[in-house]
């Protein structure tokens, strides 16, 4: 859910923190709808969801660290 395009100036290692989820378990989201932010260096990371679905679990708590290619919630597809 990541943007990898985001992720390209990052070097290995790197690590951002889950700043805030703007949705809840069992929400119903659209595409490309905004789920939740992250913070890297002095950058906010929107993470977006990849299709239509439904929050089914939040994986990753705010303030957590999050890694590239990190699975932050399960979305389960209508």
């Amino acid at each position: 859910m990541l943007d990898p395009r985001r992720w390209e100036s990052i070097e290995a290692g790197d690590l951002a923190r889950l700043d805030r989820w703007m949705v809840s378990e069992g929400d119903h989201v659209g595409a490309g709808q905004l789920l939740a932010q992250a913070r890297l260096l002095h950058q906010t990371l929107d993470i977006t969801a990849p299709h239509a679905g439904v929050v089914e679990q939040i994986l990753v708590g705010n303030g957590e660290p999050i890694g590239h290619g990190a699975t932050l919630a399960r979305l389960v597809p209508i």
